[in-house]
């Protein structure tokens, strides 16, 4: 038989010349060899079926074509080399590069079932893979289950597990266990200080243990189906996951399992590099093994065995099972169409408000996973009463004047007034001003107080229903329940946005289906500072952090580099969160494609496609112009026919009197005119001259006259003077034979213009089609050169944002290292790699209007030109990108659970298969070896403190070095701490040094041209100090006690962030090390002093494999640490300003008490006196206070990872004990009870 190779080789030479140019990328040859030939030999294309099509076409549309060739029902498959292809299988999967070519051989089916080898046992079905539908997500994890089947052939995947204590080799199954290569005991030489067990105690295969091998099984064709929910697509994974595992451990008969060479997997090692869809498979699978021991454990508690133990280990593993969230915050100036990428992304049109200022700025908005079965849920959470009570008083302030009266400034909407009469009155309509200033903040607490500090829950089925009933909370306009025409006053009904804390939406969106929380922020600057805080506690926890400009603002307005501020930055920097950055560019349909070509000079490229539009421009003016003509001209012939019909009617009538006997005359001028006057519509007629020149074609001057005054120069007066005028010219009396001369001349007339308008009709037709041809291909080159203009613009922004991005890092990196070190700063040093930087940002262009038009929403707004494709939108990109984030987490997650069961279901093993019977040392050997065994533990534990101890201890050094000795003198040393006119502290010194200057910038005069350099105005100044120092209003955010402490928080943040990012998770990591070395040391000496008095050499082995498991737990318990100081750090760094706010409360409340003339200048001259005078202890307090908090810190991680460390020595103890001390004494048999809980445990394991 030819080989794979030569096969291919020959058919690619006999291509023929149709199929050897292929012009686009993704095109696909594919040769398939007919059922009558054979793949030996030379070939010639005749031989083979030849197809173009492209690498996502499925093999099902081959079979199709094969089968439409053959012209017989006959069965038969296509194989790519020796295996059948499904037909569910796109080309891409097998397609040959750079050839674009795919071989195949299309033979019938019984020979092909001829050429499988004989199965010793029949396959087993496949029906349940064949309702996987075909989700990308499960394609994905059933090929990574199938990679790591294909991993692990002729080997085994099993839980590891000991053999029974004291067994030897040859009293184990042959069927169900292999001789353990770790034992050094001979087959027949039994130890003298063991015996064998008379029953088989040997481990079989666990839930998570399989006999890997590979299937035989044909292909078999996966019927698909809807898209299912994601909780059906989880169903989905698991089984085809259980499926491939159950085939592989199938396929293998005992037969083939071989003796030597026989390869053990741990549960991590298979899923090491395994998909997160896999990975919570596995935890699935795991926790339903864990309920069935733990209910069997229940059972058994009261009876005084090691069961209440047992459960209590299993229930905290059990916790550890539940899915992680990611929670991404999405940041954006209004008008950034943050809303709508947020709608496109979750495949809605309309979920989060896109056309409400003040549900778009206020309210923040989570968006995660709906898991129940009503498709759409929302929960709004209502601020408390201490929090609407400290809102309303600071907007009473803002409202009343100073004699108690609603100030008149409420009619300036901007104003403090008139933003708090806005607010109340949103919540208290009906409510006039005169009440408002009388009623007390007690009464108006009680108008709401069934909302406050309440949750309230809505769901529907529908999304449109369920907008409408959230905005109805959310963004309740004012409604009226009056008719318009009603003099009495419209009632207007509550508005609830000024009391939402939150806003939680449930749906079941495809990009939050892997756990990613999109949470809409609004800013950390809200009036409301119940909803403030909200945003800044979600903005310590985002794990990814999206900002959202327009593309066409984006580059001009530095959007990257500056970031949203240089607070934020350094923030940002300080929480090392710039790898959580995703930068999106929204309305990327919003393009003028003139400026585009000239600004990325596309002229020549775009050249040739505008000269063609020009030229198509032309050619579908002059079809219509044509086209008006032609319809002009059947217009005229159709008002001809219609007149000819009319003069028809007249002359029948003529013949009809001739015949009659009488006399007639041929009919005046007008007559037929008349009548057509009457039958016509009261539209004019406006064709005149139209009619006299076809008339020439179509009616012969020697008529009776019908046409003969009607010229250009006629008027309708003068047609009505021929009407009336009684005068008339003799005529002869017509006969029978003219008046039928005329009629037949009528008719012919009447027939030629009818045959002249069906060539005009034709002509309009031809030249209508024509006409929109060229339109179709205007608008093909307009969409041509708007798609190029768009990608050249989204690849340019991109780029120009990426390096803006690491611009705006490498400027604030060099300004921190020179305040920190001047004397050492060198700028041509970078402190990072920041080409790595640019190019590690994500940034995606979008058009939202574009997306949700090509994916059928949006019905009545205009197509959007330049997308051909919803991938052309990147927003299936950006919504890959939403899942890809949570696969980190997810995994982690997940691997630390099946590290956990990993060792709890080996020592239950080990638990189990100790019944006392499995040693018979004398009291006197076991009393001397239990002790030599505890002295050893007592190392194990010793060393392991040692280890916690060494790690937190290198933290506080580290802490030291880079955060500690830049605040300088700790608070330990308080003789130093009196009264010293020059601090030593570097950060308070540079912060003492501008607090004076910061607090008289405050009080200048406000500088028009730049608000940044002048102070503010008085009713600003007092609007702040009432708000203890913290207000946003039209010029932006006002943060003073902020502007106080940043000359301290950015002296350190560059110390900070090298801690946090760099250097701790290295010391932490280096406590793997440590401890590993220490557990592994222990077994050795155990293992050491066993063999060589011969105890529990079998379990020893079991011993050393448990060790992997344990030092996997210890990995975990690094990680945990590392993750508890980051997330930690991030509360801690925020902890500099509310010490500095709380010194300065005392000067705000002195300030607001200053009133009447010269009020301004004494409130800021009581501001400034007191930052001067506290402002060497309040820096000193905020620094001693992080100081005392991060000690905390290192402190709690100590505790954690010594109770981590704990279980971990727990859990060896009782393992080696098992083996090595365990048992009744003097040899005697457990309880029959706990012996058959033991033996029902090892049952469920296996």
């Amino acid at each position: 038989m030819a080989s794979g190779q030569s096969f291919y080789e020959a058919t690619k030479a006999c291509r023929p010349e149709s199929v050897l140019h292929n012009n686009k990328s993704n095109a696909v040859t594919v040769a398939i060899l007919k059922p009558d030939q054979k793949a030996e030999g030379p070939k010639s294309d005749e031989n083979y079926l030849w197809i173009k099509c492209y690498g996502k076409t499925t093999a099902d549309k081959l079979y199709a074509q094969c089968k439409l060739k053959n012209g017989h029902d006959q069965e038969f498959v296509l194989l790519h080399g020796p295996r059948a292809i499904s037909p569910n299988m796109p080309m891409s999967e097998i397609v040959t590069l750079p050839e674009g070519l795919v071989v195949l051989q299309q033979v019938n089916a019984a020979d092909y079932s001829t050429r499988l080898p004989p199965q010793k046992t029949p396959t087993p079905s496949r029906e349940p893979l064949q309702r996987i539908d075909h989700d990308p997500t499960i394609i994905n994890a059933r090929k990574a289950a199938l990679e790591h089947l294909e991993k692990g052939r002729h080997g085994t995947f099993r839980a590891q597990r000991p053999p029974a204590l004291g067994a030897q080799d040859e009293n184990r199954s042959p069927v169900h266990s292999q001789p353990s290569r770790g034992s050094s005991a001979a087959p027949n030489a039994p130890s003298p200080t063991a015996r064998s067990l008379p029953v088989n105690r040997t481990l079989g295969p666990s839930p998570f243990s399989r006999h890997v091998g590979p299937s035989n099984a044909a292909p078999t064709h996966m019927a698909r189906s809807p898209n299912p929910s994601p909780q059906k697509r989880d169903e989905q994974i698991k089984d085809a996951v259980r499926h491939e595992l159950q085939e592989g451990r199938r396929s293998l008969s005992p037969s083939s399992t071989q003796d030597e060479g026989q390869q053990s997997f741990q549960i991590h090692s298979l899923l090491k590099d395994a998909e997160p869809e896999i990975l919570e498979a596995s935890v699935d699978q795991g926790v339903k093994l864990l309920q069935r021991i733990k209910t069997l454990m229940q059972e058994k508690a009261a009876d005084g065995s090691d069961a209440s133990q047992w459960t209590k280990q299993i229930e905290n593993l059990q916790k550890q099972a539940g899915r992680t969230k990611t929670i991404i915050g999405v940041v954006g100036n209004t008008g950034a169409g943050k809303s709508s990428v947020i709608n496109a992304m979750l495949d809605e049109e309309r979920l989060v408000p896109t056309n409400c200022m003040r549900a778009c700025t206020a309210v923040v908005t989570e968006i995660s996973w709906n898991h129940e079965e009503q498709p759409y849920r929302a929960e709004i959470e209502f601020i408390t009463a201490a929090d609407w009570r400290k809102e309303l008083e600071i907007l009473y302030s803002d409202l009343l004047d100073l004699n108690g009266n609603v100030s008149r400034e409420t009619t300036t909407e901007d104003s403090d007034a008139g933003v708090a009469y806005a607010k109340i009155k949103a919540v208290y309509p009906q409510m006039t001003k005169e009440e408002m200033a009388k009623t007390s903040i007690d009464k108006m607490l009680k108008g709401v107080s069934n909302l406050l500090g309440t949750t309230k829950k809505i769901g529907e089925d529908s999304s449109p229903r369920f907008y409408t009933r959230l905005q109805e909370i959310v963004d309740s306009k004012e409604k009226s329940t009056k008719e318009k025409g009603d003099k009495k006053k419209e009632k207007r009904e509550r508005e609830f946005w000024p009391l939402i804390r939150v806003v939680r939406i449930y749906v079941k969106s495809p990009a939050l289906s892997t756990g990613a929380v999109i949470v809409d922020l609004p800013g950390v600057h809200d009036s409301n500072a119940a909803r403030a805080a909200v945003a800044e506690g979600y903005m310590k926890r985002c794990s990814g952090l999206w900002i959202v400009a327009p593309i066409n603002r984006a580059v001009d307005d530095k959007a990257a580099k500056n970031l949203l501020g240089e607070s934020f930055k350094r923030q940002l920097k300080m929480d090392g969160g710039f790898n959580a950055v995703t930068f999106i560019c929204s309305k990327t349909d919003d393009i003028s494609l003139m400026e585009a070509q000239d600004s990325l000079d596309l002229g020549d490229e775009l050249g040739p496609q505008w000269a063609e539009l020009d030229r198509l421009g032309k050619s579908t003016k002059a079809l219509k112009k044509e086209l008006s003509d032609l319809k002009e001209s059947k217009g005229v012939y159709t008002e001809l026919m219609d007149d000819v019909d009319d003069q028809v009617e007249v002359w029948e009538k003529l013949k009809a009197e001739v015949e009659e006997g009488k006399s007639v005359f041929a009919p005046s001028r007008g007559t037929s005119s008349q009548k057509r006057k009457a039958k016509s519509t009261e539209k004019p007629r406006k064709r005149r001259k139209s009619d006299q020149d076809s008339d020439d074609d179509f009616i012969d001057d020697a008529e009776d006259g019908d046409s003969d005054g009607d010229s250009d120069g006629d008027s309708d007066e003068k047609d009505s003077e021929d009407e009336e005028d009684p005068v008339e010219e003799e005529k002869e009396p017509l006969t029978e034979e003219q008046i039928d001369d005329k009629i037949s001349d009528l008719k012919a007339t009447k027939k030629k213009a009818r045959q002249e308008r069906a060539e005009v009709d034709g002509k309009i037709k031809d030249l209508t089609k024509e006409a929109k041809s060229a339109e179709a291909q205007e608008a093909k080159i307009e969409a041509e050169i708007a798609t190029k203009c768009i990608a050249g613009r989204n690849s340019y922004s991109k780029g120009a944002i990426q390096q803006d991005f690491a611009a705006g890092i490498k400027e604030l990196d060099q300004e921190l290292a020179g305040e920190d070190d001047e004397d050492n700063f060198n700028p041509d040093i970078d402190a990072r790699n920041y080409d790595e930087v640019a190019r590690s940002l994500k940034c995606f262009c979008v058009s939202s209007r574009a997306y949700q038009k090509l994916s059928g929403r949006l019905r009545k707004d205009p197509d959007v030109p330049g997308f051909q494709s919803v991938e052309e939108t990147e927003m299936p990109q950006l919504q890959e990108h939403c899942k890809e984030l949570t696969k980190e987490g997810r995994s982690a997650n997940c691997r630390r659970f099946i590290n956990n069961l990993s060792q709890l279901l080996s020592s239950l093993t080990l638990w189990c298969s100790n019944d006392g019977t499995g040693q018979n040392l004398s009291a006197e050997q076991r009393e001397r070896e239990a002790k030599l065994l505890s002295n050893n533990l007592k190392k194990l534990e010793e060393g392991l403190d040692h280890a916690v101890a060494s790690t937190c201890k290198d933290l506080l050094e580290e802490l030291g070095d880079h955060i500690f000795d830049k605040f300088g003198i700790p608070s330990s040393r308080p003789q130093l701490l009196a009264p010293i006119n020059i601090p030593s502290e570097p950060a308070v010194t540079n912060a003492c040094n501008e607090a004076s200057k910061t607090a008289i910038s405050w009080g200048l005069p406000v500088n028009r041209d730049n608000r940044a350099l002048g102070g503010v105005y008085w009713s600003t100044y007092k609007a702040i100090v009432r708000r203890d120092g913290t207000y946003s209003n039209a010029q932006g955010p006002h943060e003073w006690n902020a502007q106080l402490s940043e000359p301290m928080v950015k002296l350190l943040s560059a110390g900070w962030e090298k801690m946090f990012t760099r250097r701790t998770p290295m010391v932490v990591a280096s406590f793997v090390k440590a401890a590993s070395s220490i557990i592994r040391k222990f077994h050795a000496d155990v293992d050491g002093r066993a063999r060589k008095i011969g105890l529990g050499i079998a379990g020893l082995h079991a011993l050393k494999q448990q060790i992997t498991n344990y030092e996997n737990i210890l990995s975990d318990v690094s990680r945990e640490a590392a993750e508890t100081i980051n997330a930690n750090q991030k509360e801690i760094n925020r902890e500099f300003v509310p010490v500095v706010q709380a010194a300065m409360n005392e000067a705000y409340v002195a300030t607001l008490g200053e009133t009447g003339p010269g009020c301004f200048k004494r409130m800021k001259g009581v501001m400034e006196s007191h930052v001067d005078q506290k402002r060497h202890s309040m820096f000193r307090a905020s620094v001693d206070n992080v100081r005392q908090l991060l000690k905390k810190l290192t402190k709690d991680v100590e505790n954690r990872m010594n109770d981590r460390t704990d279980e971990v020595f727990v859990s060896m103890q009782r393992d080696y004990r098992s083996v090595l001390g365990g048992g009744a004494p003097e040899g005697q048999l457990l309880p029959k009870s706990q012996r058959l809980l033991r033996k029902d445990v090892l049952k469920i394991i296996e």
